[in-house]
């Protein structure tokens, strides 16, 4: 397998004609050739229609010099130099730390050091796994002072180390929070220290890792501290042991204001990259590449589990090395969208040789100018669910490769694909994945290459190892469907639908989902309910839809949030780690919050798999006089057993109806995808207790039900509840029962007749 040489991304996902899109490309080649693409259908499958795309004139196109672009990923805070932190004498630097991989290697926790002088201070975790102090006078003289036994991983430390010119003592403590007879982490260690004064540099201060100057003049931060890191504070003198013990005691800082440098409190600014010093100096930093805030620190009571509750409880921040906000890469070339585009699914294309080599796609979306709509028909492009499942790592992480394996009861191939290893190479995740420490990845960012945001890329978990279209591939499926049968369609983005609430879709008669819209923010769910109460129309046409409490940060909504528990998922966030940083409000899913799916679609969250996708069979609804117009020419009883995805309508991720959880009384089952494998398991949502009795072949609740139901003011709703269903469209040259189904209720939701 090998990695791209050529990828891309943009600055923005939704644009409005006008509007100008940059696109920023690395290329480890001298040059490629950049065009503005229209992208019709994403799956190459010859089973289908084959690939589409359309060629749109624009003064972009052209060819362009090739630079290679790095990722810098990893966490850490910058506090720039200043006069105050250039130190030549005592001093002391004081934290709390938790540690969760303090063996892979030297870690900075709070440092000003230059690497290339060999000049400042810091302390650091070793290569054995200790804190360190670093000394330097800026000549050949560094000195590395240990603690000389390794910290504990995910266990809460005081640290803290001296440096003393005038005795030559250089002091370490290196004290748990909880101490067990026989304890061998902890050390209160003194070593004599040769030098007379340490060199002053005018590098910043960083937390979570050490300064490295680059050859290209740029300079980046290196040794990124995995774990979490709370109340760091910088003495100018070296203080006393009964003044580390007051400190160790929370003794406030304030107590030997004297000596006080520097007091960052990340307990304030929880949204915000700002990082704030208490002391007099104003010695504010700002944190990079999205650390995790709002989570509990070494004083946490448990009495309280929402951070804004007890702000002073959540003085920690969690940093890790494959944290990545911005990419940060130069613009290279940039889009300006004639006025009369029409709104839809476009791409930079990025290309090398003559269209048959190497290739990327940065595909962005065209929508309407604000307050202006062309069609009475919108696609969502769930551009959340896009990025929680970027840069998805699936079977070329080892974590998951077994986890599947363990399921499928087989061995899954390593994906081909050369943007999985590119994924993999650069460390980039997805909010599916965890990071070196095992926890959980809780953000993601649109500022950055997302790989598996592509036409012609499969996700390599589905149909048992075999690879399949997901997201934006698989929802291509049903945009050209909608083309080829002649519907006139706008497209919008979740973002959109974020920022301006149900506006954005007041224009439309019809609202039509992706295939997997899983990520919904609270702004997003009230502008669709909204839209629904004043007689809007919706067609969800995927499963596992409306699931997470999702938050786009208020300050950089190029950034989600998810903090996962009480639900099916990948990972789940650690107790009093629930509430988002970027909002405040508690994560989960939205049935735990009194918003299940059923009350806004009539389905929820049934089951998911990988294999064996099935057809559905109609229901008693569907011969309800109120369902005639949507099985018009559709006599057989078996819908859906054929299909790009998995061979089937029924599959992957599927939804129920449920009264208990809010399927409206009037609602229609029309039709029922039943059969499943045992690799199909219900929710745990769904479980009180723990039994055998989950898996597809025995639990009726594995399902997926097409439900139909009319709401206020002439609007409806029509839910298929699989995700496979868009990938049956196409099959027959689109003449086949799925297709027509979908036909018959888009064109009864997007007309002016009223839903009686």
């Amino acid at each position: 397998m090998n990695s791209m040489r050529i990828v891309g991304y943009s600055d923005r996902l939704s644009v409005q004609p006008g509007q100008t899109v940059s696109v920023m490309v690395s290329s480890e080649l001298p040059s490629y050739q950049a065009d503005f693409v229209r992208l019709i259908h994403g799956d190459p499958n010859p089973k289908g229609p084959g690939f589409k795309e359309e060629l749109i004139p624009s003064e972009a196109n052209g060819r362009y010099p090739g630079r290679n672009q790095p990722i810098h990923s990893g966490s850490h805070v910058i506090v720039p130099d200043s006069p105050t932190l250039r130190l030549t004498g005592g001093f002391t630097i004081q934290a709390w730390i938790f540690p969760t991989t303090p063996l892979i290697g030297i870690q900075g926790i709070l440092t000003k050091w230059s690497t290339s002088t060999g000049a400042g201070f810091g302390l650091f975790v070793d290569q054995d796994g200790a804190l360190s102090l670093w000394l330097g006078d800026g000549s050949s003289e560094v000195e590395h002072h240990s603690a000389g036994v390794p910290l504990r991983s995910a266990q809460w430390y005081f640290v803290a180390a001296t440096y003393d010119p005038h005795n030559h003592k250089a002091r370490l403590y290196q004290q748990p929070l909880t101490i067990w007879p026989k304890d061998d982490s902890q050390a209160a260690v003194e070593h004599t220290s040769n030098l007379s004064t340490i060199a002053h540099t005018d590098v910043p201060l960083i937390m979570a890792g050490h300064w490295l100057p680059q050859e290209s003049e740029k300079t980046v931060v290196q040794g990124h501290f995995n774990g979490k890191i709370d109340s760091p504070r910088l003495f100018g003198r070296a203080l006393s042991l009964l003044e580390i013990e007051a400190l160790q005691r929370d003794t406030p800082p304030s107590h030997f204001s004297e000596a006080l440098i520097a007091s960052w409190d990340f307990a304030r600014d929880f949204s915000s990259d700002e990082v704030t010093d208490t002391s007099p100096n104003g010695l504010h930093g700002r944190a990079v590449n999205m650390p995790a805030r709002a989570i509990a620190g070494h004083n946490w009571t448990t009495r309280q589990t929402d951070f804004t509750k007890a702000p002073q409880e959540y003085g920690a921040i969690y940093f890790h090395d494959d944290d990545l906000e911005d990419a940060g890469w130069e613009v290279d070339f940039q889009i300006t969208i004639p006025d009369h585009t029409r709104s839809g699914v476009y791409a930079a294309r990025l290309r090398v040789g003559d269209g048959q080599g190497e290739e990327d796609y940065v595909p962005f979306f065209v929508r309407p100018t604000r307050g202006t709509s062309t069609a009475p028909i919108v696609f969502l492009a769930p551009t959340a669910s896009y990025l929680a499942y970027a840069n998805f790592r699936g079977v070329s992480n080892p974590v998951n490769k077994a986890k599947w394996e363990r399921l499928i009861g087989k061995e899954i191939p390593i994906s081909d694909q050369p943007q999985d290893e590119y994924i993999a190479e650069h460390m980039l995740t997805s909010l599916y994945d965890r990071h070196i420490d095992i926890s959980g990845v809780g953000y993601s960012s649109r500022l950055r290459p997302i790989l598996n945001m592509r036409p012609k890329y499969n996700m390599g978990l589905l149909d048992m190892g075999k690879g399949a279209p997901h997201q934006l591939n698989a929802d291509l499926h049903l945009l050209d469907w909608m083309e080829v049968q002649g519907h006139q369609f706008d497209v919008v983005t979740d973002e959109d639908l974020h920022l301006e609430g149900a506006e954005l879709l007041a224009p439309y008669l019809v609202m039509v989902t992706g295939t997997h819209p899983e990520y919904w923010s609270a702004q997003m769910l009230d502008a669709l309910e909204l839209y629904l109460v004043n007689g809007g129309r919706l067609m969800y046409l995927g499963g596992n839809g409306f699931y997470w409490v999702t938050s786009f940060a208020p300050e950089r909504p190029h950034v989600i949030e998810v903090r996962r528990w009480g639900g099916t998922g990948a990972w789940k966030a650690d107790p009093g780690d629930y509430h988002h940083s970027t909002t405040g409000e508690r994560g989960g899913i939205w049935r735990l919050r009194g918003r299940p799916p059923q009350k806004l679609t009539g389905i929820g969250f049934s089951a998911q798999g990988t294999n064996d996708a099935v057809p559905y069979r109609r229901q008693p609804g569907s011969r309800d006089p109120r369902a005639k117009f949507i099985f018009e020419g559709v006599p057989e009883e078996t819908i859906g057993d054929f299909g790009l995805v998995m061979g089937g309508a029924g599959g992957h991720e599927v939804d129920r109806a449920d009264a208990a959880l809010g399927t409206p009384p009037h609602a229609l089952v029309l039709a029922t995808a039943t059969g499943f494998s045992d690799l199909y398991q219900g929710p745990i949502e769904d479980m009180l207790t723990t039994d055998s009795m989950q898996g597809g072949r025995v639990n009726p609740d594995v399902r997926a039900d097409m439900v139909y139901f009319e709401g206020p003011e002439g609007g409806a709703v029509f839910s298929v509840g699989s995700i496979n269903w868009c990938g049956s469209l196409s099959h027959k040259d689109y003449e086949n029962n799925v297709s027509r189904i979908t036909g018959n209720v888009l064109t009864r939701f997007s007309s002016e007749d009223p839903i009686s």
